[in-house]
């Protein structure tokens, strides 16, 4: 499956703000270019695309400001990893009570 990937051009477009704007986001270590070709322009990935957008809508909507967006970017995160924690538990646990109660 091929991934789509988007230049800073193209993301200063979709969400209309500047490049600076974009460079403060990535100097703040909020979203994470890829260098796909050594020596090339960087490219963001389509998650990075979606954190892009999330950081926008609470900059521009709620009036968020970074050091906010920081903070609810790291809780988010974490809430995600705990996700998948307990979405990987309870697999553990369907397996176990499978081998216990077979039908």
């Amino acid at each position: 499956m091929a991934e789509d990937y988007y230049y800073r051009k193209q993301i200063v477009e979709i969400f209309e703000f500047d490049e600076d704007f974009l460079e403060q986001l990535e100097a703040e270590d909020l979203v994470h270019p890829v260098e796909m070709v050594p020596g090339r322009e960087p490219v963001f990935p389509v998650e990075e695309v979606e954190r892009i957008r999330i950081i926008s809508n609470l900059i521009n909507d709620l009036e968020v400001n970074l050091a906010g967006v920081e903070v609810i970017m790291g809780m988010r995160e974490n809430m995600i990893l705990m996700q998948r924690q307990f979405d990987r538990i309870l697999e553990i646990l369907v397996e176990e009570l499978k081998g216990r109660f077979p039908r």
